[in-house]
């Protein structure tokens, strides 16, 4: 074999190469088919958009992982955003009112944990009805109005909420630079310490994780605690670019979230996952719902679209799941 065809069988390897296939694939044919698609300002719109979604994907790959699913992401995010705008009206400093919303969202995950093992209750449900009270929670404390009577002329608007460098076109919005720095240490976390070890061992197989004295609980509430900080952290990020806590800010997140992580490989049956591969399903998503505008489609569409996407991610995984069985 030659030097060509040992380095295609070492990237058809590359867990990841499928989706990033269907990355290029798409960002190709939308290039072709509109005219503003490969522009700066568009692609900058794209990776913007997806390094909030992208952010808490990474997450959601440590949750489906261990075999449970976290609902209420929307509405942790939704939450945390608020209350980190809340804070800035106190004239509280920035840092420890980004330090309260994460605070807050780690509380809420493991908030999540506690009621489904307090009433053995899968997560799923738990955090079916969690959704609806995180955001009922940030409806009340903004009264369902934007938050943004504080201070903008600080380091955290200036730069946080921009690109960097600031004002240049060709500039790399923060959040995506936060998403990218994210992406490499949880993925460090996920494939090469223990405790990514044991959190798929947990997914993959629940009773023999017990067998082997793993605390199942401990490491679970970890993963709801390192979920809702990174919901956090992405709504901080929006605070920085809107100047402001939004009440919509969130809706039908938790769906792109959990659609991100299966599109990158995370199995819904838990036991393996890719947090890379996360992060390149929230780029597919965002740049499924740029397409839909560049090609003139309702925007209404966008909700029919990912759901189907989510069908068809789904189906491959059940698919590949039956095919290593047989």
């Amino acid at each position: 074999m030659g030097v060509v065809g040992q380095f295609f069988k070492r990237l058809g390897r590359v867990q990841e190469i499928g989706v990033i296939t269907a990355l290029v694939a798409l960002c190709l044919i939308l290039g072709v088919t509109t005219e503003n698609f490969f522009q700066v300002n568009n692609l900058i719109n794209i990776f913007r958009q997806a390094s909030y979604v992208g952010i808490m994907a990474l997450g959601m790959v440590f949750v489906l992982s261990e075999g449970d699913v976290d609902l209420s992401v929307g509405g942790i995010y939704n939450l945390t955003g608020l209350i980190t705008a809340l804070m800035l009206t106190f004239g509280i400093p920035i840092i420890i009112s980004v330090l309260i919303g994460i605070i807050v969202g780690a509380l809420c995950g493991l908030f999540n944990l506690g009621l489904s093992v307090a009433f053995r209750i899968p997560t799923i449900i738990i955090t079916l009805g969690t959704m609806s009270v995180f955001k009922g929670l940030g409806l009340v404390l903004s009264q369902a109005s934007p938050i943004y009577q504080f201070s903008k002329d600080n380091w955290f608007f200036e730069i946080v909420g921009v690109t960097i460098p600031p004002d240049n076109k060709f500039g790399i919005p923060t959040s995506v630079i936060v998403m990218l720095v994210l992406t490499v240490l949880l993925a460090i976390l996920y494939t090469s310490t223990v405790f990514g070890t044991r959190v798929r061992a947990i997914g993959a197989n629940l009773a023999a994780a017990k067998f082997t004295g793993i605390n199942v609980n401990k490491y679970r509430a970890y993963v709801f605690a390192l979920m809702g900080g990174l919901c956090a952290i992405a709504s901080s990020l929006e605070v920085a670019f809107l100047q402001a806590g939004n009440p919509a800010m969130g809706g039908g997140v938790e769906l792109m979230v959990i659609a991100a992580a299966i599109i990158g490989g995370t199995a819904l049956s838990g036991g393996q996952g890719s947090v890379v591969g996360a992060l390149i399903g929230a780029l597919i998503i965002a740049v499924i719902r740029n397409g839909i505008i560049q090609l003139g489609v309702s925007i209404y569409w966008q909700s029919t679209v990912t759901g189907f996407v989510i069908i068809a991610a789904v189906a491959v995984d059940y698919l590949f799941k039956r095919r290593r069985l047989a």
